[in-house]
């Protein structure tokens, strides 16, 4: 088991990324929503079969809006309390600590440049791990994770700057 699945397992709570959107589009999510409260991870995220919001209370969501959005106003973290309704209906108090992350285009362009440099670093220890022959081999793993890595985080990091673009206008 690693790390993270050992950590979170044991949580009597969940933690979760979501958009800023008014249905709190979900993201990611661990599945303590789904031990705690009935709803299967995969229906909320990306509001496959249900939003976030939709299995709020209906009374604690304007409250939730109101805090949420001061708090990404000034760009601090939030701390409130609501209810959320279980799969067989009954009520959960939920308390809920949470902060906005936002990045901006030029946050992007720094990290797409560290990634071109974490590709030409990659390149070099494949090159390097060749020219040791056997020897290098297990450098040469590594080197191909690396790239791996570079690349799959660079594709990321175009999609949230694409969506920037797009929200912006």
């Amino acid at each position: 088991m690693d790390f993270q699945t050992s950590i979170l397992g044991r949580m009597s709570g969940f933690l979760y990324r979501c958009r800023a959107d008014e249905n709190y589009t979900m993201l990611e999510m661990t599945n303590g929503i789904e031990r705690i409260f009935g709803y299967p991870v995969d229906e909320i995220i990306g509001n496959r079969t249900r939003t976030f919001t939709s299995i709020m209370y209906e009374e604690d969501v304007p409250l939730m809006d109101e805090i949420v959005g001061r708090a990404l106003e000034k760009r601090t973290d939030w701390t409130m309390e609501y209810r959320i309704r279980h799969a067989m209906g009954h009520l959960i108090w939920v308390t809920e600590t949470g902060g906005g992350m936002r990045i901006t285009a030029s946050k992007t362009n720094e990290i797409l440049q560290s990634l071109r440099y974490l590709k030409l670093l990659a390149v070099n220890a494949g090159i390097e791990a060749a020219r040791a022959g056997t020897a290098g081999s297990g450098f040469a793993v590594l080197a191909a994770e690396m790239r791996t890595l570079a690349n799959s985080s660079e594709e990321a990091a175009r999609a949230i700057s694409n969506a920037q673009r797009k929200a912006e206008g």
